[in-house]
């Protein structure tokens, strides 16, 4: 987390090269194909140029969700840009959405009837920290769906049987979960296609990158329908911004 924020400094909309349409200075997705994805933070002054404002619109064309950077002055020193939304809907109040933190490039995807869309993002490391959170417009509030799917990821992948996990380490990974979850893409207008990791760390033994797809309702986070690697690479990749590998099966002890 970013450390002893103290002040924080609205930058105007149009400071940072104008608003601009979102294929204009997108940057690529990193997990939905479909999605459009921008900057997630940008630290140093020598990439403020990256953190650009740009304009996602529904695929109703009417809402649209305006991204704009603020400033966060963290310290003496240090002043890094983060995104802040705002969402336009014709004849009503405009929304501002707070983003949940994370410091990694960030997809949107509208939901198809345009009344929600999900993001992801990432505050860990190169293999950890994968989140997705939905936000309606009837809410207007991100929320997260996944803890259903975390739940049922450590009952089909148990740590504790895992090869080169001891007990108090598996342990914690039963309480904490902490597992990937990145949105591929909408299943209809109340349900994403999530796909679920066990991070790629030797730290998870012999569970490490094991993968399930989810069907999840929304906003319920129900579980609708559960899909294993073969099935999410045969019938999902080009959904997929990344190529998806099948990983090798879980080794228990």
């Amino acid at each position: 987390m970013p450390r002893n924020i103290w002040r924080v400094v609205l930058l105007p909309l149009f400071t940072i090269g104008g608003l601009c349409p979102s294929s204009a200075l997108a940057v690529d997705p990193t997990w939905a194909k479909k999605a459009t994805a921008f900057v997630g933070e940008c630290r140093e002054k020598r990439d403020y140029a990256k953190c650009q404002p740009i304009v996602i619109p529904a695929p109703d064309g009417k809402a649209s969700v305006y991204v704009s950077y603020q400033k966060y002055v963290v310290d003496d020193e240090d002043t890094w840009l983060r995104p802040t939304l705002r969402i336009e809907r014709p004849g009503r109040p405009p929304i501002e959405a707070r983003m949940p933190y994370g410091f990694q490039d960030v997809d949107l995807l509208w939901s198809p009837d345009s009344k929600a869309f999900f993001i992801n993002g990432g505050d860990g490391g190169g293999y950890w920290g994968f989140w997705m959170r939905v936000f309606r417009l009837e809410d207007k509030d991100f929320v997260d769906v996944t803890q259903q799917a975390q739940r049922d990821m450590v009952k089909s992948f148990p740590p504790c049987r895992a090869i080169m996990l001891d007990w108090k380490t598996c342990r914690g990974i039963e309480r904490n979960r902490g597992y990937n979850m990145s949105g591929i893409d909408w299943l209809s207008d109340s349900s994403i296609l999530v796909m679920a990791e066990v991070p790629c760390s030797s730290i998870y033994g012999g569970i490490m990158c094991q993968v399930i797809g989810y069907g999840i309702e929304v906003p319920s986070g129900k579980i609708l329908r559960r899909i294993d690697s073969e099935h999410l690479k045969s019938d999902w990749q080009p959904s997929m911004a990344f190529d998806f590998h099948i990983p090798d099966p879980p080794k228990y002890k």
